[in-house]
């Protein structure tokens, strides 16, 4: 989701920028910083080249999409990755494909994404022990690809072919079902809970929105926000709330949660901000996403309590700007992107993409 954000010596002036005024709090004896979160630096991808993060489980683990800076997979291939121990292993995918992307892991740690073949693209999962297994497309259908999985093994994404997109959700065992929808539309499944809520998003030539299927069963529709004509989910916490977002004819999106119980919430942005995207949530009900502010792209927080946080101020001086975070799990860890403040607004663009993990 939005994902994308190199100059090698400029670096040091932010750290080094940072490092005195952190120093110069202390020495004057000002007041102290109430940082929130611990954040770890786990991985560093290219900038220029399509990246995308998700997660993470209850481990902290995130997985996505992209070329990592470091080590022999700096040769511009996009890769299956997986973000884990401050480290970043590659998923291979199905054998013979020469594009894989990695979308969701579950708390065992068994990823889900697609794997370009001679064929066409198809989803698999792999398991923490590294076992991959295709999960093939409907019959009469080419391609398909899986966007989460949730701690039973389930997987749902979409089945591609004559009919177009169907949303589907498959077994442990890989079997495949569709998902009650109409044919001749885009019909996708975007993520799931462990009790079989899937959400995803129909699109019938006038625009997208957002669907839930409860317990896998019959879609319901979810609605939009007042004066907004689109809208499209990102995630679902234990209970069934919905996040993602609703778009108005300009393409302006403004984060979105779906309540369980009915009813529809609109977000807002941070201050200044002109858009925001919810990207995640968890069963306490607390939401991250991405919001445009005073400042630029920054990610938010939001919970029942305080409502809509800017997170770069609940980490604590830094050389760093967290511009989405993608997700957040049970314990209220996070998962975020962003880039080195420079100060300059084009290399700050075109910097490498940071990921990293925050802890409470």
């Amino acid at each position: 989701m939005n994902e994308h954000e190199r100059l090698f010596l400029p670096r040091l002036a932010p750290k080094l920028a940072g490092a005195l005024f952190l120093l110069s709090l202390l020495l004057a004896g000002g007041k102290a910083w109430a940082a929130t979160y611990t954040v770890i630096d786990i991985a560093t991808l290219l900038q220029g080249h399509p990246a995308t993060v998700h997660g993470p489980n209850v481990t902290g683990a995130a997985v996505g999409g992209g070329v990592p800076v470091t080590g022999t997979e700096r040769d511009g291939r996009p890769r299956g990755l997986v973000f884990a121990n401050r480290a970043v292993r590659v998923i291979g995918g199905l054998a013979n494909s020469d594009y894989t992307i990695t979308f969701g892991i579950n708390d065992a740690g068994s990823v889900v994404g697609g794997s370009n073949t001679a064929i066409a693209v198809r989803g698999f999962v792999t398991t923490a022990a590294g076992s991959t297994q295709e999960l093939p497309p409907l019959a009469g259908d080419t391609a398909s690809t899986a966007f989460a999985i949730n701690n039973s093994g389930q997987a749902a994404g979409y089945s591609s072919g004559p009919d177009g997109e169907r949303a589907v959700i498959w077994a442990a065992n890989g079997a495949v079902t569709a998902l009650a929808g109409g044919s001749g539309v885009t019909v996708r499944a975007l993520a799931l809970n462990d009790r079989s809520d899937v959400v995803g998003v129909v699109d019938n030539g006038a625009g997208r929105r957002a669907i839930l299927w409860p317990k896998a069963g019959t879609p319901q529709e979810l609605g939009v926000l007042s004066n907004y004509m689109m809208s499209e989910p990102t995630g679902i916490s234990a209970s069934g709330n919905v996040v993602g977002f609703s778009e108005d004819a300009s393409g302006a999106r403004r984060a979105t949660l779906w309540l369980s119980g009915g009813g529809i919430i609109d977000l807002g942005t941070l201050p200044g901000g002109k858009f925001s995207q919810a990207l995640g949530i968890n069963a306490r009900g607390n939401i991250v996403g991405t919001s445009g502010s005073n400042s630029g792209n920054r990610a938010f927080l939001w919970t029942p309590a305080n409502g809509l946080q800017d997170l770069n101020s609940l980490i604590g001086p830094s050389a760093l700007v967290l511009t989405a975070a993608v997700g957040i799990n049970q314990s209220g860890m996070i998962v975020a992107i962003g880039h080195e403040a420079t100060g300059d607004a084009h290399e700050e663009h075109e910097a490498p993409i940071r990921v990293f993990l925050l802890k409470p």
